[in-house]
């Protein structure tokens, strides 16, 4: 058997389901996060690496599973964790729609460039257009090319441009 044949199969033959994450999987959602923390801080070195793990992101996740404006998705291969996904309101006063806003989103390294991430944005998309958002809102560290195009696979479109500056 070829390598793509390989690949194709090893692909089929993995299950990924998707579920709402509860007070129970806070921990799990802590220990995902972290992996993205770890590979955001070549971008923002300005992250505090105990954050996620620490009692800020405990209580983070515990309130993001608990607000009737918030949810997490909890994303498996094969009956192991695999990625995840927490969106909650975002308040945009001076614009029209209800904006829901992608917090935090992460696929484990190992499941990447298998349908994960799109997997949960669509589940992220579909929970918000039943709760009574209309626009779903992500930012994205700017040199971080591979979020930003999977985004853009992903239907969303640049709208403005974040800076910031040390003083």
């Amino acid at each position: 058997m070829n390598s793509l044949a390989q690949s194709s199969a090893t692909i089929i033959s993995m299950v990924i389901s998707i579920r709402q994450a509860t007070i129970q999987d806070v921990a799990l959602l802590q220990k995902l996060n972290q992996e993205v923390f770890v590979e955001d801080f070549q971008y923002d070195t300005d992250l505090d690496m105990d954050w996620a793990m620490g009692e800020p992101g405990k209580n983070y996740f515990t309130k993001a599973v608990s607000d009737a404006n918030s949810v997490c998705f909890i994303a498996k291969i094969d009956n192991k964790a695999a990625g995840y996904i927490a969106v909650g309101y975002k308040r945009t006063p001076f614009r029209k729609s209800r904006y829901l806003e992608v917090e935090n989103i992460g696929v484990s390294p190992e499941f990447r460039s298998k349908g994960v991430g799109a997997m949960l944005v669509k589940k992220a998309k579909n929970w918000g257009k039943e709760h009574g958002f209309s626009r779903l809102f992500v930012n994205s560290y700017f040199h971080n090319h591979r979020a930003v195009e999977f985004y853009k696979r992903n239907g969303f479109a640049e709208v403005d441009l974040g800076l910031e500056m040390k003083i």
